[in-house]
């Protein structure tokens, strides 16, 4: 089984512009090619994915919930609400709110809700809240924090000192920027921080930062555009299927990405999942290319800020604590 640390590091980081920046980056190097030489035979079996954070990526943040304790919680950017553990309602006795659907990544269930007066990490807070109950090895933490809590904040991922700060956004005349820093354009036009301004492989592509993923994910229609544009290059695909945190299997596909452009900011090299996943249909985007950016990518940068208040994402240059990448299936 491939896990995400296996399949983490990238191959290189680059900027398209400006050139004075582009200078100063030293890609990463490696030492074994993740590129094989010769077509996958067709005989061999499914790569297996485990596309769920592990412990090594996880950062977590302090919350309080109605004034007691401070409980680790992880931040998902892909996630529209914020979810409890049952043994944090267990341990707090938080009264049961009524049953709702959630919608994961490869499927849908109803599960329990519990009702919460105050949710609070930093200066951001939710009151009066019912929030969906899910067992801990599906979130791997006390609970997680998703885009409801998010809007006017700017969620720091520093992975070179493991730390994860939920803080309040900063105006652009805040900004002092330093020349290993790159700034992202991105909005919330469906609910998450995406960037709009994308290419992957050279198709145009919506990617959406996907801080709870822990490998990146391209739907299909992102894989035909990308299979188009390679007709007369090399393009290996392997058939795989996906491992879920949820422990849910999907059928898809596994090939290296050249590049992933995200405005002035050009990642290459990197391992990459492709599947109709059930959220991208929830999203009505299984007909438009689209990609999930997983901490797989996040983490070959020494620091991420997910700025929801001044919508942008801001990448600080520089190695994130990554190792190099084994390769077996």
């Amino acid at each position: 089984m491939l896990t995400r640390r296996d399949i983490a590091a990238g191959l290189g980081i680059s900027l398209v512009a400006p050139p004075a920046l582009a200078e100063a980056i030293t890609p990463v190097s490696l030492s074994q090619t993740p590129l094989p030489p010769a077509p996958v035979p067709a005989e061999q079996p499914l790569l297996i994915l485990d596309a769920s954070l592990d412990q090594d990526a996880r950062l977590t943040v302090p919350v309080s919930l109605n004034g007691q304790g401070e409980y680790q919680f992880v931040v998902d950017t892909g996630a529209d609400r914020s979810v409890v553990t049952p043994g944090l309602v267990e341990r707090l006795a938080l009264p049961r709110g009524p049953d709702v659907i959630v919608h994961g990544v490869s499927g849908s269930i109803t599960c329990p809700t519990a009702r919460v007066a105050n949710l609070r990490t930093g200066d951001a807070r939710l009151a009066d809240v019912i929030l969906p109950v899910l067992p801990y090895d599906r979130v791997g933490a006390d609970g997680l924090l998703g885009v409801d809590i998010l809007e006017g904040r700017n969620v720091v991922m520093d992975f070179r000192k493991k730390q994860l700060e939920v803080r309040r956004s900063q105006t652009i005349s805040q900004l002092v920027r330093s020349s290993r820093e790159v700034s992202v354009q991105a909005d919330e036009k469906y609910g998450r921080l995406t960037l709009a301004d994308s290419r992957i492989a050279g198709a145009r592509s919506l990617a959406f930062i996907d801080s709870g993923g822990g490998v990146s994910i391209g739907n299909m229609a992102l894989a035909r555009a990308i299979a188009a544009r390679r007709r007369r290059s090399s393009d290996i695909v392997q058939q795989a299927r996906l491992l879920t945190a949820g422990g849910e299997m999907q059928l898809g596909e596994f090939r290296i990405v050249p590049s992933i452009v995200m405005g002035d900011l050009r990642v290459t090299n990197i391992p990459m999942a492709f599947a109709d996943l059930h959220i991208f249909d929830v999203w009505g985007l299984n007909n438009r290319p689209a990609a999930l950016i997983g901490v797989d990518v996040l983490r070959l940068f020494a620091r991420v800020e997910l700025d929801f208040g001044a919508g942008r994402v801001l990448f600080r240059l520089g190695q994130g604590g990554l190792v190099a990448p084994t390769f077996n299936a």
